[in-house]
C-alpha cells in the first residue's frame, strides 16, 4: 500500500458495465447523513482496513458494502492514476472493474442514498462537462462538474471520471 503520512489512503471502484450493449459509468449519491460529502456523487469506495491486503481488496471490500457488489462478480480491468484531494487530505486509486447486468444492488442505508449509471456517450456529448463558479466560505471558486439527468458530479470523482474518458479516448 501507497505510504502518504500526511494523507489518508483510499480506494474506490470505478464500475462499468453495458446495459443493453452500451457502455456505462455506475455511480453513488452519498448519503445525507454521513459526516463528510453528504449527498455528494460518488464512486463506491473508502480508506483502507489493516485486513485490506492491497487497495484492490479496499476498493472490493467497500464496493460490497456499498452498494452489495459480491468481489468475485468484478473483473479488475487496471488502476487509474492516483488523486490526491485537497481539502479532505485524502490520496484515491481508483480501479476500473468490470460488472455485471443486470444486478441486484443493494444501498447501505447508512452510507447510499441512490445507485444509478451514467451511459459513457453521455458523459462525452457536448454540453455535459462544464465549469462554474461555486462559492465556498465567502470565496469564489471554478468548479469543473458533468451534469447528467440532475445528478451534479464534481470534486474528486468528477476527475477519475474524466481521466477515465481521456483513457477511452486514447485507446479508441
Amino acid at each position: 500500500m501507497r505510504d502518504c503520512p500526511d494523507k489518508t489512503v483510499a480506494a474506490v471502484l470505478v464500475p462499468l458495465l453495458l446495459v443493453e450493449g452500451d457502455a456505462h459509468l455506475l455511480f453513488t449519491q452519498r448519503a445525507t447523513t454521513l459526516p463528510h460529502h453528504q449527498g455528494q456523487v460518488a464512486f463506491p469506495g473508502g480508506t483502507t482496513h489493516p485486513d485490506d491486503v492491497d487497495l484492490t481488496a479496499t476498493a472490493l471490500r467497500e464496493a460490497h458494502e456499498e452498494i452489495g457488489l459480491d468481489p468475485r462478480h468484478v473483473t479488475i480491468l487496471g488502476a487509474l492514476d492516483d488523486l490526491e484531494t485537497v481539502s479532505s487530505r485524502f490520496v484515491i486509486t481508483p480501479f476500473v472493474g468490470l460488472v455485471p447486468h443486470p444486478y441486484e444492488w443493494r444501498a447501505s442505508p447508512h452510507e447510499v442514498d441512490a445507485i444509478f449509471t451514467v451511459p459513457i456517450h453521455r458523459l462525452v456529448a457536448p454540453g455535459t462537462e462544464r465549469q462554474e463558479q461555486w462559492d465556498f466560505g465567502g470565496s469564489r471558486h471554478p468548479i469543473d462538474l458533468y451534469e447528467v439527468d440532475g445528478h451534479i458530479i464534481w470534486g474528486a470523482t468528477h476527475r477519475i471520471t474524466r481521466n477515465f474518458l481521456a483513457l477511452l479516448e486514447i485507446a479508441g
